[in-house]
């Protein structure tokens, strides 16, 4: 049985409703910006599809004092852990699992760009980084396809994050069907095929 949640996970409801999104989806190829301890990583790969591959970056704790953008103060604690995905470690999805390391303001995501049907997004919770990794996770989502979810959004702990996606929302077209999900942080935005003149 997967161990309980801790500080910096999604809570227990939050993941049955995130493993639903996944198994509905049945993606092929997932990008998690924010790996912490891998929990969401691991139950991304188990609900996926049977081939699926995940890519999950993660910033090196030794990393901290060179990112890019500015951290909120409490996003230190969350990167200054031993290892990231312990979660998946040993598990029979680690094979599908591509642990990888940087800065998601300055990683080269050219491989993964527009390949992505499900991007999660939980990394730093500033408000700098979560409309940079938005932005990022637009361009890597299968176009008139792909996913986004994202963690912590209407949290009191991190209003960086709320007001980030509140201002993207507004400003960006493709965001004005994104929802959340009632009794969770959780937001998702699903993009759609163009409408055709005549469609019905």
């Amino acid at each position: 049985m997967e161990p309980d949640c801790v500080d910096g996970n999604v809570t227990g409801y939050e993941l049955a409703i995130f493993n639903l999104l996944i198994a509905r989806r049945q993606p092929e190829t997932c990008f998690e910006i924010g790996t912490f301890d891998g929990r969401t990583t691991l139950n991304m790969a188990a609900n996926a599809s049977e081939k699926a591959i995940i890519f999950t970056l993660d910033l090196p704790r030794a990393h901290i004092q060179s990112a890019q953008l500015k951290l909120e103060k409490y996003d230190v604690q969350y990167i200054q852990k031993q290892s990231s995905g312990t979660r998946y470690h040993g598990t029979k999805w680690e094979s599908q699992i591509h642990q990888l390391y940087g800065d998601s303001a300055s990683f080269d995501y050219t491989p993964y760009l527009g390949k992505c049907d499900v991007v999660f997004v939980d990394g730093s919770h500033s408000y700098d980084y979560l409309k940079n990794d938005t932005q990022i996770a637009l361009k890597l989502i299968v176009p008139h396809y792909g996913m986004i979810i994202w963690h912590d959004y209407g949290s009191p702990c991190w209003e960086g994050v709320t007001r980030a996606l509140n201002e993207l929302h507004d400003h960006i077209p493709e965001l004005k069907s994104m929802v959340c999900i009632k009794g969770t942080t959780l937001a998702v935005y699903q993009s759609k095929p163009p409408i055709v003149n005549g469609a019905s």
